[in-house]
């Protein structure tokens, strides 16, 4: 895939698909993607919001569905490549930093805190051994890059996935600015392009981060009008309305949006 920016800015036009936390979902994606062929437009655009990689279904298959579904829809008229934006969340970045784990200065604290949230499931997935990562985390640098190199070589074998897990933005801004797409959130303490990490860590709810960026907007933060995030934390009550809609509740989904940030339409498997 080509470089892409870290925040990438949108394309005016058509509908704005959003698509949220998959969490490897293959089969729900599946659902959703033969959804969005049905119904895309000249001039849409695809913005795919992180946790692309989880648990709940076979993660290589769901890239794999995903590299297609893009190929697909960039093969309609009209579209374009940067039509198709594909965002960082908490699982990829997981996936990032485990292949750095060599450099942990504990590696098997910062293994075992990366399994608890996920990591078992996705190295399973591409069918590498956890008890051979742990025993390499006890044996040093030289042990866990062997390790590692492992885990990149299990990647390498599904074309396209290490492309495109390396070429992720870390948000999206629409064309006119007023709406900007996170895997998680944003922190409206910081500016916007001083998020670091906030993109894909916030854990407030809709009305918390909703209070929040009113707030930060009345003390001359950017002009966002609305939030529209993957996934939000396990406690949180989502509308569809507001300054913050979170697009995969209790399974995931797909939102139309207009050039408001209304939501047109919402699909879920």
């Amino acid at each position: 895939m080509s470089k892409v920016a870290s925040i990438a800015r949108l394309r005016d036009g058509g509908t704005t698909w959003a698509l949220g936390a998959l969490k490897g979902d293959d089969t729900a994606l599946e659902r959703l993607g033969g959804a969005l062929m049905q119904r895309w437009q000249p001039g849409d655009r695809l913005v795919v919001l992180g946790n692309m990689l989880g648990a709940a279904g076979n993660t290589p298959r769901t890239i794999d569905l995903l590299l297609l579904l893009r190929r697909r829809l960039l093969a309609r008229p009209g579209a374009e490549v940067e039509d198709f934006v594909f965002l960082r969340g908490p699982q990829e970045e997981i996936w990032h930093k485990v292949l750095q784990l060599q450099f942990a200065l504990a590696p098997l604290d910062v293994l075992d805190w990366m399994l608890s949230r996920g990591l078992d499931a996705i190295i399973e997935a591409y069918g590498h051994s956890i008890a051979e990562g742990r025993i390499a985390s006890r044996n040093g640098s030289l042990a866990i890059a062997r390790w590692t190199s492992g885990l990149r070589e299990r990647q390498a074998t599904r074309p396209g996935h290490g492309d495109l897990l390396n070429a992720l933005s870390r948000a999206a801004l629409s064309a006119d600015g007023r709406l900007v797409f996170a895997a998680t959130g944003v922190d409206p303490g910081r500016p916007l392009d001083g998020q670091a990490d906030a993109f894909w860590w916030s854990t407030q709810t809709d009305s918390a981060l909703d209070e929040a960026l009113g707030r930060a907007r009345d003390g001359g933060w950017p002009a966002i009008d609305r939030v529209v995030r993957g996934t939000g934390p396990s406690k949180n009550v989502a509308q569809d309305t507001g300054r913050v809609l979170t697009v995969t509740r209790d399974t995931p989904a797909l939102v139309a949006l207009d050039a408001d940030g209304a939501v047109r339409e919402r699909i879920e498997p």
